[in-house]
């Protein structure tokens, strides 16, 4: 393992991100393993953030037998009712290139989406694939890619059609994710980290009831979690 210092933190403003990282291949029982340490991966490398004075990025996952959707995600789900989705194989096409320029343009401002993204960044030899969203005439509207370990799916990137943002497409493909785990038997769905303070990580609480690790590296449910941390402290 390695300490990396990857300059200013990319979820909060001044502030610098700082990670363990393991610079090797790993099997997918490992993986596993460390998804219960605070690990995640980024193409080829699999990382715990370790930042100085900052604990604010904290992995959830959610049981999915016990997943309920709220009133705005049935919504979303409601718009997309019309989308097919389909499990494939990992994979670079010019679909899926052009797909993914227009949501790292459009979504993100990137103004040089790289071109080759999919294999090369997110396969790192560990299982899984991707779930396709395509609309009635067969246009592709969204990918997620994603890990399956042992009893855990683990979503490594999701990226969808700018133009039908009023679909609320990243919303339901977590929710086409949770189904699809929950099909296939597994326990959980670990979405990344939730960073406390950053808006664009708010949306992962959404997904209730969920599980949130704690600084003694013991899975405790969110909400109560939540609530012990908003409580007054009590008086002496």
């Amino acid at each position: 393992m390695v300490m990396i210092d990857h300059g200013p933190c990319p979820y909060l403003p001044d502030r610098h991100f700082r990670a363990q990282c393991i610079l090797a291949d790993l099997d997918a029982e490992t993986y596993r393993e460390l998804l219960d340490r605070r690990f995640r991966r980024n193409s080829t490398i699999f990382y715990s953030p370790r930042c100085v004075g900052c604990v604010a990025c904290r992995p959830l996952r959610v049981p999915v037998a016990e997943f309920r959707p709220r009133r705005d995600q049935r919504r979303a789900w409601q718009r997309c009712r019309d989308l097919v989705f389909s499990w494939q194989p990992r994979g670079a096409d010019a679909e899926r290139e052009q797909l993914w320029q227009r949501y790292q343009v459009q979504v993100h401002a990137d103004k040089d989406p790289l071109l080759v993204c999919v294999v090369s960044l997110f396969d790192a030899g560990i299982p899984g694939g991707e779930l396709h969203a395509r609309d009635r005439s067969g246009r592709l509207l969204a990918v997620s890619i994603c890990d399956i370990v042992g009893d855990a799916w683990s979503s490594v990137y999701c990226y969808w059609e700018p133009e039908e943002r009023r679909r609320g497409l990243g919303t339901v493909m977590a929710m086409a994710e949770i189904a699809e785990a929950r099909a296939r038997g597994l326990r959980w769905w670990y979405p990344g980290f939730w960073v406390e303070g950053c808006a664009k990580m708010a949306y992962k609480v959404r997904f209730q009831p969920a599980e949130i690790l704690d600084d003694d590296g013991v899975w405790r449910p969110f909400s109560a979690w939540s609530a012990r941390r908003s409580a007054p402290p009590a008086s002496g």
